[in-house]
């Protein structure tokens, strides 16, 4: 093994043996962090989403 792979399991194992969480989130937290990310990739999703389906309704008539 060498010693990056050596050092990062070392530094994954002892932050998994931290007695107190390293990120300590509450529902109000997870909530705004949950609505800045509806926010910021709602639109391009939904953008996708509707090239996706004309693709495939072309696909559809292309078949017919």
């Amino acid at each position: 093994m060498n010693k990056k792979t050596l050092y990062g399991l070392f530094a994954l194992v002892t932050s998994t043996l931290a007695c107190s969480p390293v990120i300590a989130v509450s529902w109000n937290e997870f909530l705004i962090i949950a609505v800045i990310v509806a926010v910021l990739l709602g639109p391009p999703l939904y953008r996708f989403i509707q090239r996706v389906e004309q693709f495939l309704r072309r696909q559809k008539k292309d078949k017919l």
